[in-house]
Formats: structure tokens, C-alpha cells, sequence
């Protein structure tokens, strides 16, 4: 009895490993990074962030070397100042570095430079989503991962399951 039952179990463990064996999932894996420095329309819109952010910052370097200098200019003066000249000059100043930290929140990660990130990027991540799942299908992939130098999800995968070129060929050609 014992052994028909060791028996019955090594064959259903043999039946499970064989079912299991047939449902194999191929797997592929992109590079979205390089996918977005080599698109046109990701290579633009990436252009167009760094312009924002530049003349953000640009703007900054303005205003700070004019705070420094006004305020420069204030303690030199001050007390040679009215009262009422003095809380103008302050209320400048205070102006100024209001501006200042409106300047530096435009660059926060809820700022206007992250909204126009947001705003530029969504669609082309969108579209490359709908492309990968499109050249997945194409190639029999059930299951595709990232491999970036900076996510590094993956280790390692054969080079034979780099779908990036596919799906960037399929998005710059649209076949």
C-alpha cells in the first residue's frame, strides 16, 4: 500500500512538473532608456525640459546676484536710511527672496518643470507601452522587464531576449 501510494504521488509530481514544463512563459526584456535617448519625439520633448529648466535656473542666478547686491547695498546704507526709506528697502528685499523661492519651487519635484515633464513624457511613455506590448505579442513574450543602467532590474538575460531595438525600430517606423 505504502509503495502504490509513494507511486501515485511521483507520478502526479511528474504529471505537475510536465504541465508545468509546457506552460513556460517566454520572457523579454527592453531598455527604456535607450529607447528614450534614441526616439525623436522623446529626444524633443527631453530638449524642451531642459530648456524649462535652464531658464529657471538662469533666472535664479539672475536674481540671486541682485538680491546679494540690493542687500549688499541696504546694509551699507541702512544706517544712514529714514525709518521709512529702510522698511522700503526691506520690503524690496523680502520681495526679492519671495521670488527667489518662487523661482526654486518651480523646480521641485510638484514644480512646473515636473508638470512639464509630466505633461511632455506621459504620452511618449504611454505610446511605449502600447509598442511593447505590441512587439510582445509579435514575438510570443508573455512577460517583459527593464533593464536600465539605473533601475537594473535584471541581472542577467540572454541577448536573444532584447526586445529595445524591436520595439524601437516598430515606434520610429510604425511597423
Amino acid at each position: 500500500m505504502k509503495k502504490n501510494l509513494i507511486a501515485i504521488l511521483s507520478i502526479l509530481l511528474l504529471s505537475g512538473t510536465m504541465l508545468f514544463a509546457q506552460k513556460s512563459v517566454k520572457i523579454g526584456y527592453i531598455d527604456s532608456q535607450t529607447i528614450l535617448t534614441q526616439l525623436p519625439e522623446a529626444i524633443k520633448a527631453q530638449g524642451d525640459i531642459q530648456a524649462a529648466v535652464d531658464k529657471v535656473k538662469g533666472q535664479i542666478d539672475s536674481l540671486g546676484q541682485v538680491y546679494q547686491q540690493t542687500l549688499q547695498d541696504y546694509q551699507k546704507q541702512a544706517n544712514m536710511m529714514t525709518d521709512a526709506k529702510k522698511k522700503e528697502a526691506q520690503q524690496k528685499i523680502m520681495g526679492m527672496e519671495q521670488d527667489y523661492n518662487n523661482l526654486r519651487a518651480k523646480l521641485d519635484a510638484n514644480g512646473e518643470v515636473a508638470q512639464m515633464n509630466q505633461k511632455l513624457m506621459k504620452p511618449i511613455i504611454d505610446k511605449i507601452k502600447k509598442t511593447v506590448e505590441e512587439v510582445a505579442k509579435q514575438e510570443g513574450v508573455g512577460l517583459v522587464l527593464e533593464k536600465s543602467d539605473q533601475l537594473q532590474t535584471i541581472w542577467y538575460a540572454e541577448p536573444t531576449m532584447d526586445l529595445t531595438y524591436k520595439v524601437l525600430d516598430k515606434m520610429k517606423t510604425g511597423k
